[in-house]
């Protein structure tokens, strides 16, 4: 018989005498579209928030044209052709990244299940467009939105209190909304989130008093159980954790609208035009850390762009401090530049 795993021909038996593998391993089903299944079905893929989910989804949809070939039998060239089609349909690098991304993890998978010896994944090439600039929140926008969220009769003053947020924190949305009231201490002004890479996990940024009302407001509204304070800090309709999608589409994008911050024309024509998304705030927290003259080390630690350790649910004290006085410096930046009250009781 031959080996499944080193391909030489040896005697009929539960293990191969050359490498030692044992040929009943095999699964029955290797073909990619049972590998991915299976992969769905791991910690890894099950631990991801809803926007990684959503991500390696859309990267299948490109790749599902290969599911039913056995994945010992699919070759560098087919995957590489998926990419490539990808480029000649003008899609960025980043979106054939996650492509190349689930290549590797499936293969990583190959190679555990003794299917394959290679990981195709690490050697694909991207040749997408360059992903476009992102925009930031402009300076008159900020204090535009302070006064528009301090009023509940404005339609989408909530959307307007979580964009600040967002940009005051630089928390992604996704990350934002998977904040929980229980991991909260109302005596330690602090906010810890964060999971899409090792240094953002679980790190801390300081709770800035520009928004400091609105994350009182959400921890108070928090349900009560065996003493404490549960569930999400921003919460959906139903009590659950807020739908980003919802978010986006019902609230976000109409609040920019009514703000003057994204123009009618830009978000009809969002896959063409370039407007404010959700992420901008990310982004603008960044630029205006830089403006502030904000030390580049906490910046990276606030950020998650660092990779260091995070053993620690909060740092030391005298780290914490020193977090907080390089926030504040982008405070003092705005009130300097364009003075505003950032009283923004509510």
């Amino acid at each position: 018989m031959q080996c499944k795993k080193c391909g030489v021909i040896v005697p009929e038996g539960a293990f191969c005498l050359r490498c030692g593998w044992k040929q009943a391993q095999q699964p029955v089903a290797s073909t990619l579209g049972a590998i991915h299944n299976r992969w769905k079905k791991r910690k890894h893929y099950r631990e991801l928030s809803a926007k990684g989910k959503e991500g390696y989804d859309l990267a299948w949809k490109r790749l599902c044209v290969l599911s039913e070939k056995e994945i010992q039998r699919i070759t560098f060239d087919e995957y590489q052709g998926v990419l490539d089609n990808m480029a000649d349909e003008g899609l960025s690098k980043s979106t054939q990244e996650k492509v190349q991304q689930l290549v590797s993890q499936l293969n990583k998978l190959g190679i555990r299940e003794g299917l394959l010896t290679v990981n195709l994944g690490q050697e694909l090439v991207l040749e997408g467009r360059a992903r476009k600039e992102s925009l930031t929140f402009e300076d008159q926008h900020i204090p535009r939105m302070i006064e528009y969220a301090k009023s509940s009769e404005n339609r989408y003053h909530h959307a307007a209190m979580v964009t600040l947020c967002l940009i005051f924190t630089a928390y992604r949305p996704e990350e934002f909304f998977h904040i929980r009231c229980e991991d909260l201490d109302p005596a330690v002004p602090i906010l810890v989130a964060g999971s899409k890479t090792e240094a953002g996990k679980n790190r801390m940024v300081p709770i800035l008093s520009v928004i400091r009302p609105y994350i009182e407001k959400w921890y108070l509204s928090c349900p009560i159980r065996n003493g404490k304070r549960e569930g999400y800090l921003v919460r959906g309709p139903k009590g659950g954790k807020k739908d980003l999608g919802n978010w986006r589409a019902r609230e976000f994008y109409p609040m920019t609208l009514e703000l003057g911050i994204n123009q009618p024309n830009q978000l009809n024509q969002k896959r063409k035009v370039p407007h404010i998304t959700p992420y901008s705030a990310r982004h603008t927290f960044a630029t205006l850390a830089y403006r502030a003259d904000v030390d580049k080390e906490a910046l990276s630690k606030m950020v998650g762009h660092l990779s260091f350790e995070t053993t620690h649910r909060f740092y030391i004290h005298s780290e914490l401090e020193a977090m907080r006085r390089e926030a504040n410096k982008i405070e003092s930046y705005l009130a300097e530049k364009m003075p505003f009250n950032i009283e923004t009781k509510i």
